[in-house]
């Protein structure tokens, strides 16, 4: 029983651990993440540190990392996954779509794998449930 559960929180661990570092790859990677959402926007605006300073406030990401972090979590929680930073739109219905086109494509390959499996195993199962084998196992 504790094994299980030892399991569980190591695997909830691992996907929380997970999901700060995907958080923080903006500042991981040394970039600023205004500049990047300054490009994404508009490739032509010339990255003052005015026009950075005023989408680092618009997004709230000029708190630092560890606010923006924990921030998101906080709202992961209530059920808010937060606001696209390019758009401006809510993620969470965009999310959903997405999980369900994965959840789409996993059940296809497994379908797919299960068949080729069934085909490739096909004589194998036919003569042994006619006990054919020839002593082999």
């Amino acid at each position: 029983m504790w094994q299980r559960v030892a399991g569980a929180g190591w695997r909830i661990l691992l996907a929380v651990g997970l999901v700060c570092g995907v958080g923080l790859l903006p500042w991981l990677t040394r970039t600023d993440p205004a500049y990047t959402v300054l490009k994404a926007r508009s490739a032509e605006r010339e990255p003052t540190p005015e026009v950075l300073a005023d989408i680092r406030r618009q997004l709230g990401i000029d708190g630092g990392p560890l606010h923006v972090l924990t921030g998101w979590l906080g709202g992961l929680v209530r059920g808010d996954a937060g606001r696209s930073w390019i758009s401006g739109a809510d993620v969470l219905p965009d999310v959903t779509r997405a999980l369900g086109v994965s959840l789409l494509l996993m059940g296809v390959a497994l379908l797919v794998a299960v068949l080729t499996a069934g085909l490739i195993c096909a004589r194998t199962l036919r003569l042994g449930a006619r006990r054919r084998l020839g002593g082999r196992r």
